[in-house]
């Protein structure tokens, strides 16, 4: 539950950024670390929206909020940056992705808070390693 906590604090606080986009370095998709790029199961991250993908199931998410000191507090200086879509006053969002998880460039992790998005996207706190598209 450290992440329902975080985001009564992270509403409360204020610190939410809403930014017109996605920081370059999220954009594209992130698949299970032990798997290949390939995998159906994924976690894809576009210019204004993140979409959760389990094969033809997809299910997509906009308005993202970006926070740079979730992790610890005012005077956290690492790299892990929480991101809440479809946060905007509510009380809890669908789920908060960590970038940059446990302070390792590349890294995600996702905290589900919906079972039914546990059951239909087997994402919840597995790491996932960006796929990079070589052109």
């Amino acid at each position: 539950m450290r992440s329902a906590a975080a985001l009564l604090i992270f509403g409360l606080s204020g610190a939410a950024v809403a930014v017109p986009g996605v920081p370059p370095d999220f954009l594209g998709d992130s698949v299970p670390k032990t798997s290949t790029c390939q995998s159906e199961l994924r976690f894809r991250v576009e210019a204004k929206s993140v979409v959760l993908i389990n094969g033809s199931q997809s299910k997509s998410f906009g308005n993202l909020d970006f926070c740079y000191s979730c992790e610890g507090g005012a005077r956290y200086n690492g790299i892990v940056v929480w991101m809440m879509p479809e946060f905007g006053g509510k009380t809890e969002a669908p789920f908060t992705a960590q970038f940059n998880a446990g302070e390792k460039v590349g890294v995600a992790k996702l905290d589900l808070q919906k079972p039914e998005l546990k059951r239909q996207f087997p994402l919840h706190q597995v790491a996932l390693k960006r796929c990079v598209k070589k052109t």
